[in-house]
């Protein structure tokens, strides 16, 4: 059973490699950063920024009011019944 778990688990990574895009990725060059540096210099902070002013409007948002809603004027209910009179 533990043979055939393993086989199965073998297969599957071996599938998910082949079409993930890191298997087809090309090695890095020896000696070079892997990409750091220029994540680092890159001007993308309004996104950071952005993404949390979004978040604090939609919170404001959601807690704006204080929770006191308008009373609805009570109606007067009439019932009436049919009489049958035979």
């Amino acid at each position: 059973m533990r043979k055939a778990s393993l086989k199965t688990g073998a297969i599957v990574t071996a599938i998910a490699l082949s079409f993930s895009s890191m298997g087809w990725a090309d090695p890095l060059a020896p000696g070079k950063p892997a990409g750091v540096h220029a994540a680092q210099m890159g001007d993308k902070e309004w996104l950071v920024f952005g993404g949390v002013a979004v978040v604090l409007a939609a919170v404001l948002i959601a807690n704006n009011g204080d929770g006191q809603h308008a009373s609805v004027p009570a109606q007067g209910v009439s019932i009436t019944t049919p009489s049958t009179t035979g």
